[in-house]
């Protein structure tokens, strides 16, 4: 599980799941628009989408709410 303390952001292994996506198991994360977890190969299909929703949950950066 990933987790933030204070300014730490401890990213660990996953189970693999299904991918809400593509249905791919693999390894997920919450970077998919809505929250879906998806896979390394969904975030990069629209990898500047995946970079701020991943800093707005990591790091609580603001967000516009079409990123969301």
């Amino acid at each position: 599980m990933s987790k933030r303390i204070g300014n730490v952001i401890i990213i660990a292994p996953e189970e693999p799941q299904q991918c809400d996506e593509c249905g791919e198991i693999d390894e997920l994360r919450p970077y998919g628009k809505g929250r879906k977890c998806i896979c390394y190969g969904c975030a990069m299909k629209d990898p500047k989408g995946t970079e701020k929703r991943m800093a707005h949950i990591l790091f609580g950066e603001p967000i516009e709410e079409s990123d969301k």
